[in-house]
């Protein structure tokens, strides 16, 4: 059994391909306000801002 990370992914990575290329930056984009509004800490949203920012200009 994989843990729960791993399957985390995979249901991503599914919803992903399943939604398609053309939708796949709105459903990120929506998945990923959805998920900062649980944040209770701006310092630490921000700090995954900044990390994906950097990760995505490599």
């Amino acid at each position: 059994m994989s843990n729960p990370l791993d399957q985390t992914y995979t249901a991503l990575a599914e919803a992903t391909a399943r939604v398609g290329e053309a939708k796949a930056p709105l459903f990120l984009a929506t998945l990923a306000l959805a998920l900062l509004s649980r944040q209770t800490d701006a310092n630490e949203a921000l700090a995954l801002i900044t990390q994906a920012e950097r990760l995505a200009a490599m």
